[in-house]
């Protein structure tokens, strides 16, 4: 059990990698994934198709990241624990969401300055057309913020975006590990190419 633990937290002399490279790994294809859904949400605000297929994948992130954790399982022949499995794919969020976070601070900082601006006076325009108290309220807040210049920096929507997907993630991944732990190892045989 030791040897089996040490496999998967380090790598060793006999090549198996440890979960760690595994996650980054894996999170670099992820975190293309999550820049072109960024992507798709933030020119999605001018072309509302885009927000449709930035829905679309957003809902499909669960099934892309199955098959990664599937593939780590497989090459521990099936004996890959739930908590390594889980780590796994907090790893994949995590390093993912890196990933993406870079790029999307570059847009906002350099491509696209006055995106957060932009999208704080659409959500005034459209409280404005809003009746009641409440909305009001809101255009009131959102006015003062803009008008004290205390609109979030580009730096600070990223790092919450990086939190909020690494800990959806860590969510979403308990999950799937639950799932692949819950399943049986088919027996070891000679030719059986079954997956896991």
């Amino acid at each position: 059990m030791l040897n089996f633990v040490g496999m998967i937290e380090k790598d060793n002399l006999t090549g198996v990698k440890s979960v760690y490279r595994w996650g980054a790994e894996y999170g670099l294809g992820f975190g293309i994934y999550l820049t072109l859904m960024a992507l798709a949400i933030m020119y999605g605000f001018s072309h509302s198709s885009l927000l449709l297929v930035a829905m679309a994948m957003m809902v499909a992130a669960p099934a892309v990241v199955y098959p990664m954790l599937r593939r780590y399982r497989t090459s521990m022949r099936g004996y890959a624990p739930f908590a390594s499995l889980w780590m796994l794919g907090i790893l994949v969020f995590l390093f993912g969401s890196l990933i993406c976070g870079m790029v999307t601070y570059v847009w906002m900082q350099y491509v696209m300055p006055t995106f957060i601006y932009d999208q704080v006076m659409m959500a005034i325009d459209l409280y404005k057309g809003i009746p009641g108290d409440d909305a009001a309220e809101v255009v009131r807040v959102m006015e003062a913020i803009v008008e004290r210049h205390a609109l979030p920096s580009p730096i600070e929507v990223v790092v919450q975006m990086i939190m909020f997907t690494t800990f959806l993630g860590s969510l979403v991944s308990m999950a799937l590990a639950s799932v692949l732990s819950l399943r049986r190892v088919p027996p070891r045989i000679p030719g059986n190419k079954r997956k896991l």
